[in-house]
């Protein structure tokens, strides 16, 4: 017996629900870990749903990371489960000054790569529960991948508060720290491993935001100020997510607007994309009608510590001068 209760076969479920979310699996190496065709599923954790008037009213964010162990490229394409009426993949994504969740219509998976779905930059959403679902649980879901094919996986139901120690046990203590290396506009390599000692805070934006992207500097300006001799220590970093418009000499102008000492970054788009994976930033960029450039990114603080690892991530509708400066003192340890 499973120390978990398994929702697999729901009496209003059709049969080809039924065989979509509880069909064969592969055999995983462990309890924790779902493989098929190269693509290794691990981590695979919900969030217990909040309290609703009906399951139907209710959703449920899955976390979990696909590593891509093959050398060609897939994809994640969807999702489906037969305990919701609806499932989608959102990633995050900030307009007009807000951050939101949208539903992506497909998800690169490359190759040799880790993909980490994580509380406030990516999840597949449940919605529209069919069924009563309380930590404890284990649900089945449907992982549809381009090339690898249908991939059945469980993920264990915990409740909200612990969903962030939950994913922090899945993800392995002492895993490596994220990486950027990219080279400045004077030629020097800024390499965030050469960078052990200090504390590094990124900004991922582009040099064209109207508002999130100034302000947010703007309030690295501000920490600076309040570190004092302490600054020394510590690193601010601006990443271009707009690498058509945004040249490595017009980042770092751009950055070094508000701080002589800032470093702005920008490389070619290949490069730019896996720094963004290693931080599990989302951005889109795209024309309208009248062919206007259209940027959408996350817009979270990233503070790496002196080891290198991310010692925190601050929302951008949190990253105020208080809690930039509080992430960064805790990063000190002073």
């Amino acid at each position: 017996m499973t120390a978990h209760r398994a929702l697999c076969g729901l009496a209003t479920a059709t049969a080809a629900t039924l065989a979509v979310g509880c069909g064969r699996h592969v055999a995983p190496k462990d309890a924790d870990r779902f493989h098929q065709a190269g693509i290794v599923v691990s981590g695979v954790i919900a969030a217990e749903p909040v309290a609703t008037a009906s399951p139907a009213d209710a959703t449920m964010g899955v976390y979990l990371t696909i590593t891509n162990t093959r050398d060609v490229d897939d994809t994640l394409d969807g999702a489906e489960s037969p305990v919701a009426a609806k499932t989608q993949i959102h990633g995050t994504m900030s307009q007009g000054g807000m951050s939101m969740m949208t539903p992506l219509a497909a998800l690169p998976v490359p190759r040799h790569t880790d993909v980490r779905l994580r509380p406030g930059r990516m999840h597949v959403m449940l919605e529209g529960l069919r069924q009563s679902v309380s930590a404890g649980d284990t649900v089945p879901l449907t992982l549809i991948l381009r090339r690898a094919g249908r991939l059945l996986v469980r993920a264990r139901v915990v409740k909200y508060d612990r969903l962030e120690q939950s994913l922090g046990a899945a993800d392995g203590a002492g895993s490596a720290g994220p990486a950027l290396r990219l080279r400045e506009s004077n030629g020097r390599i800024f390499d965030l491993s050469q960078e052990r000692g200090n504390v590094v805070v990124i900004l991922f934006g582009y040099t064209h935001c109207p508002d999130i992207c100034p302000l947010t500097l703007a309030n690295f300006v501000s920490v600076r100020r309040r570190l004092g001799p302490r600054a020394e220590h510590v690193r601010f970093v601006f990443v271009t997510v707009d690498p058509g418009r945004d040249s490595p000499d017009g980042t770092m102008r751009y950055a070094r607007q508000f701080d002589s000492t800032f470093v702005g970054l920008s490389g070619d788009s290949a490069t730019l994309a896996a720094v963004q994976r290693s931080f599990h930033v989302a951005s889109w960029v795209s024309r309208d009608s009248s062919g206007n450039v259209l940027v959408a990114h996350s817009a979270s603080v990233f503070v790496v510590g002196p080891d290198g690892g991310l010692a925190r991530v601050v929302p951008h509708d949190e990253a105020d001068v208080e809690r930039i400066s509080a992430a960064v003192e805790e990063a000190l340890g002073t």
